[in-house]
């Protein structure tokens, strides 16, 4: 875990630094609550049973204070340790579905695994510090979150599990 720091004072700068990432990952998009033809329709192609994989590009916003003694933010150097404990070993060359749970979602979109790599990564940094996470599933499909859109109401991504299920097709 990175250890917080306290500013420098009130006229410390507050600074955004933002690292990237790669992982490799296969998934499936499939759900058991819906029929084999109801899958194919939504998920068309992505439903496929053999799975289908991506090379995921990650992007992790800190901000903080910059530290007097080393004129870096606080703690920052430490975050390529943090995404590489707490992401890549977990995720690179894996079977999301093997890792997404129903209580993350209905099934391993890549919005659904933005919002786990969120909890995870806000979990091991220090309180406030994670800011921003953009995650490119392809280069026309990317995912952003950021601290306002996760405040604590919408820290529960979805609702009990008898109100899933309204998956709309792409068009």
């Amino acid at each position: 875990m990175i250890e917080p720091r306290e500013p420098g004072g009130p006229n410390t700068p507050l600074i955004e630094v933002t690292r990237g990432y790669q992982f490799s990952a296969a998934h499936r998009l499939h759900s058991p609550q819906f029929s084999a033809a109801e899958n194919a329709r939504i998920y068309g192609r992505c439903n496929n049973p053999s799975g289908h994989g991506h090379t995921y590009q990650l992007e992790v916003t800190i901000r903080g204070p910059v530290s007097r003694e080393t004129g870096w933010i606080a703690g920052g150097q430490r975050l390529d340790e943090v995404v590489r404990m707490e992401v890549l070993q977990r995720f690179d060359r894996m079977n999301l579905n093997l890792l997404i749970s129903a209580a993350d979602g209905p099934t391993s979109t890549t919005e659904v695994l933005g919002a786990l790599l969120w909890r995870i990564l806000d979990r091991a940094l220090p309180p406030g510090r994670l800011w921003r996470l953009r995650l490119e599933e392809t280069p026309n499909n990317f995912f952003e979150l950021d601290r306002k859109g996760m405040e604590p109401s919408a820290q529960t991504m979805f609702p009990a599990s008898a109100d899933r299920g309204q998956k709309v097709s792409a068009a």
